[in-house]
């Protein structure tokens, strides 16, 4: 590395059993890889503000309650133009709301847009976030190529069916892909729903 050139300050946030290569592992339930532990609905958090270049937040959102206080956070302790990913459920499918006893609530392709300086309901919040991507994924495990960071496989991969599910997903992906909002409004249920909401998100 030049000497110039400073290393990244990337936090995995809500790591669960999950370890990132180079990140500080962060959870509020103290695990062997575990790095740092604290409240996530406590704030401060104990972290400077404008630290950190990249905050990787994998289905935790959605176990929170103060998803505001939680997005001003993280927007504090970011460096300004680094980068929040969040994958969360989508509402749609099983892994929303109702699939599990912990989560409080499933999302949709628009629902980061409210941290967007000219969205219409912007006023909800001062933070402010540039969505350098948004996607509404099919299924959970497949394809994975879409993440900087990734640790699930599909369980169906060794079985012989297995070209014929990833033609199916592929086939609804590329539906869903041309037109979310058409997708959510009218036939996201005829498929047992999308799994989750992807983002990437630019701290202004």
């Amino acid at each position: 590395m030049p000497q110039n050139e400073q290393k990244k300050t990337i936090l995995n946030f809500g790591c669960g059993d999950t370890y990132m290569e180079g990140a500080t592992n962060v959870d509020h339930i103290n695990l062997p890889n575990v790095d740092m532990i604290f409240d996530f609905e406590k704030f401060p958090y104990p972290i400077d503000s404008n630290s950190v270049d990249e905050i990787h937040m994998y289905f935790v959102l959605e176990h929170l309650i103060d998803h505001f206080g939680v997005m001003k956070e993280l927007y504090r302790i970011l460096k300004p133009g680094g980068t929040l990913y969040i994958r969360v459920p989508h509402g749609s499918g099983m892994y929303g709301q109702w699939g599990e006893f912990t989560h409080q609530r499933g999302y949709g392709f628009h629902s980061f847009d409210i941290f967007k300086a000219d969205n219409k309901r912007a006023y909800y919040s001062d933070v402010r976030f540039n969505i350098k991507k948004n996607k509404v994924k099919y299924f959970l495990t497949y394809p994975y190529d879409w993440y900087k960071y990734n640790t699930w496989k599909p369980h169906w991969e060794k079985y012989w069916f297995s070209p014929l599910i990833k033609a199916y997903v592929n086939l609804i992906q590329f539906l869903i892909d041309i037109n979310p909002e058409f997708f959510e409004r009218f036939w996201c249920f005829w498929v047992g729903g999308a799994a989750e909401v992807y983002v990437e998100l630019e701290k202004a």
